[in-house]
């Protein structure tokens, strides 16, 4: 009574997997494999009818050997040919991922190649359009301030003259976070350190060390990481409460690797990794130069960012 009860059950099963497989049919590219496999699937269902009736009283309805024979050699050549060609459709979406990630990356680097243009171009703007208009009434007010003027308006036009000079900071302390000069001129390492050395003295110390001296990289690569060290160190200095932060930068072997630390207040990374788009940032850059980029963060203990890039 078992026997017959599982092979009931076996058919039926059978059949759906069947009724499945037709309906695969439509939403794959090799949609001859899931005809095959629905073959060979109701293939199996006859058998086990076969099997079914062989065990039972049905004599009148009991099937010759050949039958069984025959139905086994479809089944196995359908399920053979049928895994021949399952194995193409992987093949296919391997493919396909692979296209994918290699569009994705290249829209990543038109972008941000764009942003970078972008940067530069309004960088140049405000250096030659508005600097030399501010040097103009700079002198200006020093050409006032040299004549016959009381007290009062003396003091007003030294109040502006300081109004201006901070103007003329500001300026250019923008200018050269939107495209640091020294970047392009003398490399990733002196760029790096005068992003530091310009930074608020006492908000927290930055130890940066590298065994970088004259080497330069594809401008891409130097671009990108010097983003990130920028992006890392505003995020200590803005959320961590770190006092000491660390950046390392060592070329060996092939391989640019940047190591960041701070002893801030650290965080949960998974949190960060959904919410936070400066991580966010930084991963589509790494990804960029198909480089390799590992967070670490414990609240409490302070946090580590590691990029490494194949150069």
């Amino acid at each position: 009574m078992v026997k017959e009860i599982l092979l009931i059950i076996s058919v039926i099963l059978q059949i759906i997997a069947a009724i499945v497989a037709i309906g695969l049919t439509r939403r794959t590219k090799y949609n001859l494999s899931w005809m095959l496999f629905t073959v060979a699937l109701t293939c199996m269902a006859f058998l086990r009818l076969g099997e079914y009736v062989q065990i039972t009283d049905l004599k009148e309805w009991r099937l010759p050997s050949e039958f069984f024979i025959w139905t086994g050699i479809v089944t196995s050549l359908c399920f053979a040919v049928g895994m021949l060609l399952v194995q193409k459709i992987f093949n296919y979406i391997a493919r396909a991922e692979r296209q994918r990630r290699i569009s994705e990356r290249r829209i990543l680097n038109t972008v941000l190649r764009t942003e970078e243009k972008e940067r530069q171009r309004f960088s140049k703007d405000l250096h030659d359009g508005l600097g030399p208009l501010l040097s103009s009434a700079k002198m200006s007010i020093s050409a006032l301030s040299s004549g016959d003027t009381d007290e009062r308006n003396r003091e007003i036009l030294r109040n502006a003259n300081y109004v201006i000079d901070e103007a003329i900071r500001s300026l250019r302390e923008i200018s050269v976070n939107l495209s640091p000069h020294i970047l392009n001129d003398f490399g990733l390492s002196r760029a790096i350190s005068n992003f530091i050395n310009r930074l608020p003295r006492g908000a927290m110390r930055i130890n940066f060390s590298t065994n970088l001296r004259t080497e330069r990289f594809d401008m891409d690569i130097e671009v990108i990481l010097y983003r990130i060290v920028c992006e890392l160190i505003n995020n200590s200095l803005k959320h961590s409460g770190a006092s000491v932060a660390t950046v390392s930068l060592v070329y060996a072997d092939g391989v640019l690797r940047l190591d960041y630390r701070d002893n801030g207040c650290g965080f949960d990374v998974a949190k960060v990794e959904q919410k936070g788009m400066g991580i966010a940032n930084i991963q589509s850059r790494v990804s960029s130069l198909k480089g390799d980029f590992a967070l670490k963060s414990t609240p409490g203990r302070g946090m580590n960012a590691v990029v490494e890039v194949h150069v």
